[in-house]
């Protein structure tokens, strides 16, 4: 039932949107690292000049679910993670999330791995659960699935996004 067309849309500006998933925070298999490494990459601290140009032209970011890996998803999980409270986990998402430019949209939905229903349309995050999610002034957060506008201005009616994490 999702619409389909081949029209090819631009936007009259040069501007990128970066889609990740599965994150997966908390877990001993998170790759803090390489997280770490995209963060100094988006902030303009490293890389070539293309690279910095293109990180200087970022306006979105979606994480698409699975931002933290949960507490109590599969037998002996607790024996793959690093941070074992979910609270904790939302909270060091947060906390690296928070080290991106604040011109950057960030766009979050959840996963089977966060703390919502796992049954479908899944819900927002719970306030109470994810607050430092809440209180990040540039993240909008969204159910799983979400069809969101981005781009549009006077005179372009922007891009139509579904954001969607499967089970």
């Amino acid at each position: 039932d999702i619409p389909y067309s081949n029209e090819l849309k631009k936007a009259p500006d040069e501007s990128y949107a970066i889609f990740l998933s599965d994150v997966h925070v908390g877990s001993k298999f998170f790759l803090k690292e390489e997280f770490n490494k995209f963060l100094k990459w988006i902030n303009g601290r490293t890389g070539n000049s293309e690279q910095k140009e293109i990180a200087s032209k970022v306006e979105y970011l979606f994480v698409v679910g699975d931002l933290v890996d949960g507490v109590g998803i599969y037998p002996d999980q607790e024996k793959e993670l690093i941070i074992t409270d979910i609270y904790k986990q939302y909270e060091e998402f947060a906390n690296l999330i928070s080290q991106i430019p604040k011109n950057i949209e960030i766009i979050l939905c959840p996963g089977n791995h966060d703390a919502v229903r796992l049954s479908e349309p899944q819900p927002k995050f719970d306030p109470e659960i994810a607050k430092p999610l809440y209180e990040i002034q540039n993240v909008t957060i969204v159910t799983n699935p979400s069809l969101i506008n981005i781009h549009s201005n006077q005179g372009f009616e922007g891009i139509n996004v579904l954001l969607y994490h499967g089970y």
